[in-house]
């Protein structure tokens, strides 16, 4: 596919006042998703002690930080965002009961993530990764994570249809700042909104304060760097299930992300990708926190800001890996409104399902009943799994759950099937 029109492409350099502010705007970003993550895993564990849940989000900064800087300087080298992965909540959540062999397992798993990709093992998979799976999975990123929309929108008991009013405005000013706004301040409107909204929100709102923690001290922080290495092997399956959706997931982030900015090269970024992604693990494994991966978002955040250089995702690395050391400014963000964090995303979604409608575009002349349905079929289904009621997700049995609960794994496998197997061009009509 032909790669689109950006402002700056991946190895573009920047000047260092647009170097700064698209390196808080990725900041920013990524910021609320480890909170979030972060501190459910962090509840998982130590519950009654909130200095080691602070401790906790402290080494998450640290190996997502870490995890992306090598990522850009010698893994894919793409502006893709890395945060916690959420499909290794579900193998933490299950086996709660045994933290040392959960991330005994999560160090494991990534050294062997690791080892295959390096080997050459998964490279095959990119092939599969044409323009319209690419558009397909554009399109999926957003539906499959409109639950999380919603779940920042209206989270806590005291949601309102005035904040619900105050999302869709927000989100409405952002579009009209995208076209009436000079080229700086248009194209890293996601921090302007995230100040100007969190500084109204208080102002129309005046909600509660967050209740701040004393850092655990220095003798506490030596204690629980790391946890005891126990393998248990039922936890270890369970993970490599967990492993198994973290490995599309990646892949498609990576591969997608290749696709949209013209690298040709997909297959060995990828290949790179996936061997620092496992090497991020085993960081988090001995740390004894969740894992990273990259992230599908990141295409949404490169199409609202018409910014594709890897530059500014690198300034953003530095100071997540700063901010480990530093838990004020991490509670700081904690006063960063959760309404305000979903209108951003939704913004985000809203540039990535044009973008992904743009690379389907080439695929929809001359328009054949098949296309519909292997594009239709995929995103209805992935969107389904994602709204799917946690009471009916606890049916699944836990060996399959980490697969067939991710919306956007189910998906992308889906369309995949369909187009290669059951739909393949060959057998369609002619044009």
């Amino acid at each position: 596919m032909t790669s689109m029109h950006f402002n700056y492409q991946v190895d573009d350099r920047l000047p260092v006042r647009e170097t700064v502010l698209y390196g808080l705007q990725w900041l920013l970003i990524v910021v609320p998703l480890v909170l979030i993550l972060g501190q459910v895993g962090a509840a998982l564990h130590d519950f009654q002690h909130p200095e080691l849940q602070l401790l906790y989000l402290q080494k998450v900064f640290f190996t997502t930080g870490m995890t992306l800087l090598v990522q850009l300087l010698w893994g894919h080298k793409l502006p893709v965002i890395v945060g916690p992965a959420s499909i290794l909540l579900l193998g933490i959540i299950v086996n709660a009961g045994a933290p040392d062999a959960v991330y005994s397992a999560i160090a494991l798993c990534g050294l062997l993530l690791s080892l295959l990709a390096a080997a050459g093992w998964l490279k095959r998979l990119s092939a599969f990764f044409t323009a319209r799976i690419i558009g397909i999975v554009l399109l999926l990123i957003s539906f499959t994570l409109l639950p999380t929309v919603l779940q920042f929108i209206t989270a806590g008991p005291d949601f309102s249809f005035g904040k619900g009013v105050f999302a869709v405005g927000l989100v409405l000013a952002m579009l009209a700042g995208q076209k009436f706004l000079p080229g700086l301040l248009r194209n890293t409107i996601v921090v302007w909104a995230l100040l100007a909204g969190s500084v109204l929100y208080y102002v129309l709102f005046q909600p509660s304060m967050p209740v701040l923690v004393t850092p655990a001290s220095s003798m506490l922080m030596l204690q629980s760097v790391a946890p005891s290495v126990t393998f248990e092997w039922p936890v270890v399956l369970s993970f490599l299930f967990c492993f198994m959706a973290l490995t599309a997931n990646d892949l498609g982030s990576v591969q997608t992300t290749a696709s949209l900015v013209g690298k040709t090269d997909g297959e060995q970024r990828t290949k790179r990708g996936l061997v620092f992604t496992g090497l991020g693990n085993v960081l988090a494994g001995v740390l004894g926190v969740i894992g990273p991966v990259n992230y599908s978002l990141s295409t949404g955040a490169i199409l609202a800001t018409g910014c594709a250089s890897r530059y500014p995702l690198i300034v953003a690395a530095i100071l997540l890996i700063l901010l480990a050391f530093i838990p004020a400014v991490i509670q700081a963000f904690a006063f960063i409104p959760t309404v305000v964090v979903g209108a951003l995303l939704f913004f985000m979604l809203c540039s990535q399902i044009a973008g992904g409608l743009g690379v389907l575009s080439t695929c929809l002349s001359p328009y054949r009943f098949e296309t519909g349905i292997v594009i239709g079929v995929p995103i209805l289904l992935g969107t389904c799994i994602a709204f799917l009621p946690a009471q009916l997700a606890a049916t699944i049995p836990l060996l399959w759950r980490p697969l067939v609960t991710n919306g956007f794994v189910v998906g992308v496998t889906t369309a995949i099937f369909l187009e290669r197997i059951l739909l393949p061009k060959e057998k369609s009509s002619p044009q």
